[in-house]
């Protein structure tokens, strides 16, 4: 393979690891919505809180596992749930 061809390849790699991601990186939805529509999405998320107990285990579990840093930390992350967003039955 000649130095022109493999330069072209090395020079087509560079562009295409650059700019395909940054091509396929979406915006997040919320990121344009109104302070009205962020309280009305807040609410719909702490109704989920209370009263779906599968909703309420995964962001328990989402929320809460990663913390390993600090001892009991872990803890106080799953009883503030309790605390600020009681299950109702």
């Amino acid at each position: 393979m000649s130095k022109y061809v493999r330069s072209l390849t090395a020079s087509a790699a560079i562009v295409v690891l650059t700019i395909v991601p940054a091509m396929a990186a979406q915006p997040m939805a919320y990121a344009y919505e109104t302070p009205e529509q962020n309280v009305a999405r807040s609410a719909a998320y702490d109704q989920l809180l209370e009263t779906s107990i599968g909703f309420r285990h995964y962001r328990m579990r989402k929320e809460c596992n990663p913390i390993r840093f600090v001892p009991g930390l872990r803890q106080d992350c799953f009883a503030s749930f309790d605390q600020y967003e009681p299950f109702v039955r």
